[in-house]
């Protein structure tokens, strides 16, 4: 059952879709939050429970960037 309020839905999917749409996207809280127009706790913890999931990671310098997906191995063909 989704317990999500269709607001934060939204917001999930819009900062979900800017990771998407630019890879190399890094944001901080405060921008993220701007950008979704969530009050910061609220985009805080949409952007944590993004990093639970492995869809983001927090860069060294505290930005929020989007996890590499992990490389296909290489198949026996290949080998």
């Amino acid at each position: 059952m989704n317990t999500m309020t269709p607001r934060v839905e939204e917001a999930v999917q819009k900062l979900k879709g800017v990771f998407l749409e630019v890879p190399a996207t890094q944001l901080s809280l405060v921008d993220a939050s701007r950008l979704s127009g969530l009050e910061r706790n609220t985009c805080r913890m949409i952007l944590e429970a993004l990093e639970d999931v492995r869809f983001l990671r927090r860069a060294p310098n505290g930005l929020f960037v989007r996890r590499e997906s992990p490389s296909p191995s290489p198949s026996s063909a290949e080998l």
